[in-house]
């Protein structure tokens, strides 16, 4: 299941159908906001790095808990060698 397309060095059908259309999206969407307006995507990225911290520690504390887990095993697996 897959659509063959011929390229010879230039766009496809489908990339130039594609490009249009994504073109006309971006006309209608800025004269209908307003070109005053910023980016759409600017308010997305604040918003998703509005609590990056609590990732950060979240990633540590993983990365703690995970090193114990390899002491913890590594103690068991001496001791039952023993």
């Amino acid at each position: 299941m897959g659509l063959f397309v011929q390229q010879n060095g230039r766009r496809s059908e489908l990339q130039e159908r594609i490009a249009a259309e994504l073109q006309e999206k971006i006309r209608s969407t800025s004269t209908s906001e307003g070109t005053a307006r910023s980016h759409p995507h600017d308010h997305e990225e604040s918003v998703l790095l509005e609590h990056q911290h609590e990732t950060r520690t979240a990633g540590i504390t993983i990365t703690i808990l995970v090193v114990v887990l390899i002491v913890a095993v590594a103690f068991l697996a001496n001791q039952a060698r023993h």
